[in-house]
């Protein structure tokens, strides 16, 4: 994929930690900013992200679940019909990556941005002044 973009890991959505812990990634900010795009004012859309770009291609029938947490907040809970959450506090590890393919999928940051803005129910992004450095 060319452009910037977000990568979500199959393994992830088997991990507490996945998701970069539930952080927002690096890149969404560095996009943000590029686009002058107030990233403090609208909120980076992960388990929304997981649930329409991530689950739909997954060759396994999974469950997902929301769970409030600081950490990872989406996770497979369920993978054809067995359950998994025993994985969950185990890291990302050879063996949980094997069970979910692909293996990720890259979405176009300008697609995050949309979904952010929809999640968010706005129709354009909030705006900061882009400051003049000497």
């Amino acid at each position: 994929m060319t452009g910037p973009h977000l990568t979500l890991f199959s393994a992830d959505l088997l991990s507490k930690w996945g998701f970069n812990d539930g952080d927002t990634p690096d890149a969404w900010l560095d996009y943000c900013e590029a686009h002058h795009v107030d990233y403090n004012k609208v909120d980076y859309p992960l388990t929304a992200l997981v649930r329409r770009h991530l689950v739909p291609v997954l060759d396994q029938a999974v469950t997902v679940c929301d769970i409030e947490t600081s950490h990872n907040p989406i996770r497979v809970d369920t993978i054809d019909g067995r359950d998994v959450t025993h994985l969950w506090h185990g890291g990302r590890s050879t063996n949980a990556e094997a069970l979910l393919t692909p293996e990720h999928v890259d979405v176009p940051l300008s697609d995050v941005l949309r979904l952010a803005l929809a999640e968010a129910g706005l129709a354009e992004p909030p705006r900061y002044a882009p400051t003049l450095s000497s």
